[in-house]
């Protein structure tokens, strides 16, 4: 017998929160449009071309939509996680790319997990890239493998996930990940945000 056993993997989870989603998502687009209106400048981190929000965590108009977040993050770990450990966010911020703006390739220090939700976006938004944390290691065995075990197994250099408006991933914190080039006259829209794990 001959076992192919895809050892230590790397978790991400995809959330749908549709349609619940449909119901805020105008408001909160206009939410994060005023949030840009009053700190125009806002903060350069990994955005190249865009604007990112300060950190939202504590903002009182912000608390119905961490609400809404925290709520499908706890709904997405609790079959996987054990009972006794807490998962708490400890920022949030806003992500809004004009045409040709992107997020150059990083990853986020001093958190478990990260996430992104998917506020506004269209086909040609650009796509966010994971790059396999073995991608130097294990490079010309990851070229080797063919396109059913790719698929089948998640093997591969990079992952791509498209920008669907409700959608939400999370991910260990220190995955590299990008996002590509805005190639839609309209804005592309997330709110991105680190989580810390504590055991009881």
């Amino acid at each position: 017998m001959i076992e192919f056993l895809p050892l230590f993997p790397c978790p991400v989870i995809k959330i749908d929160t549709k349609p619940e989603f449909n119901n805020i998502r105008n408001d909160l687009i206009s939410f994060c449009y005023s949030e840009r209106e009053n700190t125009p400048t806002g903060i350069t981190r990994s955005n190249k071309g865009g604007w990112h929000s300060d950190i939202l965590l504590e903002e009182e108009k912000f608390h119905k939509y961490k609400e809404f977040i925290e709520k499908y993050v706890t709904k997405s770990l609790e079959p996987y996680v054990n009972p006794d450990v807490k998962i708490v966010p400890f920022s949030y911020w806003i992500n809004i790319s004009g045409e040709n703006a992107r997020n150059n390739e990083h990853n986020h220090p001093g958190s478990d997990i990260s996430g992104c939700i998917w506020i506004k976006s269209s086909e040609s938004s650009g796509s966010f890239r994971f790059t396999n944390p073995n991608d130097f290691t294990h490079n010309p065995l990851l070229k080797t493998f063919n396109h059913q075990t790719k698929s089948k197994f998640y093997f591969s250099e990079r992952y791509f996930f498209k920008p669907i408006e409700g959608e939400m991933i999370l991910f260990p914190s220190v995955m590299n990940h990008c996002v590509f080039e805005n190639n839609d006259d309209n804005d592309r829209i997330s709110i991105a945000f680190n989580l810390k794990i504590y055991e009881n």
